[in-house]
C-alpha cells in the first residue's frame, strides 16, 4: 500500500517576509544560469540560495555551494525567517494558470485559465519495481549526486516530487474542495501571472480520509526521478549509521505533491530538441535519408512577415495528425518548415532488436531518438546521453532563434506525451527516454519545506 502521512512544515515566516513572491522560485533543473542570478538579486532569503547555490572561484572541499546552502538553511531558521507550523499538516496546493506565451502556435485568445488541485504530504519511499510507486523516465547520475549533495547538507526536502494517481471518483478532490473554502495560508502571484494558493488540512479526521483514499492507488512520479532516487541513497546511508531504525525515521518519507490525473488542470507539454555539432552536414543528403521513412511535406515561406502565421499552421497540423500517427516539425533554417509522418511504424520493430515492449517502440521519443536523431543522424547514444550534441528545449521560439543564429544546426518539434502513455509504459517497468515530458505548470520551490 501507498503510505502517506501529514507533517510540521517549514514555511516563510510572514511577519518577517513580506511578499513571499520575492522568496520563491521554480525547481533548480529548469533555472538557468540567467535565471539564477534573477532570482538571487529578488532577495537575500530566496530558495534560490539553498536549492541553487552559486559556485565561487575560491571555492574547496571546506566551503563550497552545499556547504553554503546549508548554512543559510540553519541561520534562517535561528532568525526565524523560516518557521515549522505548529500542527502536523496535509497542505493543498492549487495553481490557476495559462499555457505558456512561448508554445507560440497557441493564439492568445486559445489560452483559457486552468486550474490544478493537488496536496502536498510525505510519502513513505519504497524501491521501483516493489510496490505501487512508478518512474516513467531514464535518470543521470550527475544530477543524483548534486542532489544528494544537497540533501546530505541540509538534511531537507527542500522542494516536493510531482506524483499523480487516478481517482475518476474524484474522493480527494471534493475533500480538497471542501477545505478550499477557507482563507489560503499563501495565495500568490507569480513572475508569469499565474496563480498559487496553499492551504494547511490540520483536522485529523479529513487527514485520515486523504491517507485512507490514497493507499491503494498506484503513484505514477511526473517529475522528481533524481530527486526521488537521491532520497533512496540518502535512506540507504542512515539506516547503514544506526542498528535501531524503525522504517518510520524521517528519512524513510519524501515530500510530495500529489495530483488526480482523471481531474481537469493537468498539462504535458512537449520538451523539442536542438541538434549541434553534425560534421557532415548537408541538409539535401539529409532530406532525402529522411525521406526513405517519412513523408516530409514543406511549409516555405516567402515573406518574413507571415512567418509566425505559417508556423502556427505546421504546429497546428502536427497536432492534428498527432492523434492518429507519427509526426514530427523540423527547422532546418532559410524561413523552411518540414511537417514529417512516419511512413510505417512496423520500423521500429526492425530497428529495436532489444527487448522492449510495442508501446515502448512507438512513443514518439523512442521514434525521434532511435530513427531521426541515431539512425538517420549518427549521432551514438553516449552522446545523447551525455547531451554533447543534443539540447532540450520547450520554448518553440528559442529553437528557431537557436537555430538561425548558427549555433544549432536542426530543431526536431515533437507533440506532447498522453497522462495515458506515460501511465501504461511506467505500469510495464520500463522507462521513457529522458525529457520526454514537461508537465506544466512546475510548482513553486519555497512555499513548504520538509525537515529531514
Amino acid at each position: 500500500m501507498v503510505k502517506v502521512i501529514p507533517f510540521r512544515g517549514i514555511l516563510y515566516n510572514k511577519e518577517k517576509i513580506k511578499t513571499i513572491n520575492s522568496v520563491i522560485a521554480p525547481p533548480y533543473d529548469i533555472i538557468s544560469n540567467v535565471g539564477q542570478d534573477k532570482y538571487y538579486l529578488k532577495n537575500n532569503y530566496n530558495i534560490i540560495r539553498l536549492i541553487y547555490g552559486k559556485d565561487l572561484p575560491w571555492d574547496d572541499p571546506m566551503n563550497d555551494r552545499y556547504i553554503r546552502s546549508a548554512r543559510y538553511f540553519e541561520d534562517w531558521l535561528e532568525r526565524g525567517i523560516l518557521i515549522s507550523d505548529k500542527n502536523p499538516s496535509i497542505y493543498i496546493y492549487m495553481q490557476e494558470y495559462s499555457i505558456p506565451s512561448h508554445i507560440g502556435h497557441i493564439h492568445k485568445e486559445e489560452r483559457p485559465k486552468k486550474r490544478r488541485v493537488g496536496f502536498i504530504a510525505l510519502l513513505k519511499l519504497e524501491e521501483f519495481g516493489k510496490g505501487n510507486i512508478f518512474p516513467h523516465e531514464e535518470t543521470l547520475p550527475q544530477p543524483k549526486e548534486d542532489r544528494l549533495q544537497v540533501m546530505r547538507r541540509c538534511r531537507a526536502n527542500l522542494c516536493q516530487i510531482f506524483g499523480v494517481y487516478s481517482d475518476p471518483q474524484m474522493k480527494i478532490n471534493n475533500i480538497m474542495e471542501m477545505e478550499m473554502k477557507r482563507e489560503p495560508l499563501i495565495n500568490i502571484t507569480d513572475d508569469g501571472g499565474d496563480r498559487h494558493s496553499l492551504w494547511a488540512i490540520t483536522d485529523v479526521e479529513t487527514q485520515d480520509k486523504i491517507i485512507s483514499e490514497i493507499e491503494d492507488k498506484k503513484i505514477f512520479i511526473a517529475d522528481g526521478h533524481h530527486r526521488y532516487e537521491t532520497a533512496i541513497t540518502y535512506r540507504d546511508e542512515m539506516r547503514s549509521k544506526t542498528t535501531n531504525f524503525t522504517g518510520n525515521d524521517p528519512y524513510n518519507y519524501i515530500m510530495i505533491y500529489l495530483t488526480n490525473s482523471d481531474a481537469d488542470g493537468l498539462t504535458i507539454l512537449p520538451t523539442h530538441r536542438l541538434i549541434k555539432n553534425l560534421p557532415s552536414f548537408n541538409k539535401d543528403e539529409i532530406e532525402r535519408k529522411i525521406g526513405e521513412y517519412f513523408l516530409i511535406e514543406s511549409f516555405p515561406f516567402k515573406d518574413k512577415g507571415e512567418e509566425p502565421y505559417k508556423r502556427i499552421e505546421m504546429f497546428k497540423e502536427m497536432e492534428n495528425r498527432g492523434n492518429k500517427g507519427h509526426v514530427f516539425g523540423m527547422y532546418f533554417g532559410e524561413n523552411r518548415y518540414l511537417l514529417l509522418s512516419l511512413r510505417n511504424e512496423a520500423i521500429m520493430d526492425e530497428l529495436i532488436d532489444y527487448p522492449r515492449t510495442k508501446e515502448w517502440k512507438r512513443l514518439d521519443v523512442t521514434i525521434l531518438h532511435t530513427l531521426l536523431i541515431e539512425k538517420i543522424l549518427n549521432i551514438k547514444r553516449d552522446s545523447v546521453t551525455a547531451q554533447r550534441d543534443i539540447t532540450y528545449v520547450t520554448d518553440e521560439e528559442e529553437m528557431i532563434h537557436s537555430v538561425e543564429e548558427g549555433g544549432y544546426q536542426i530543431a526536431f518539434f515533437l507533440t506532447p506525451t498522453k497522462i495515458e502513455e506515460v501511465q501504461k509504459i511506467a505500469m510495464s517497468g520500463e522507462r521513457m527516454p529522458q525529457k520526454s515530458t514537461f508537465f506544466y505548470p512546475k510548482l513553486l520551490t519555497g512555499l513548504v519545506i520538509n525537515s529531514l
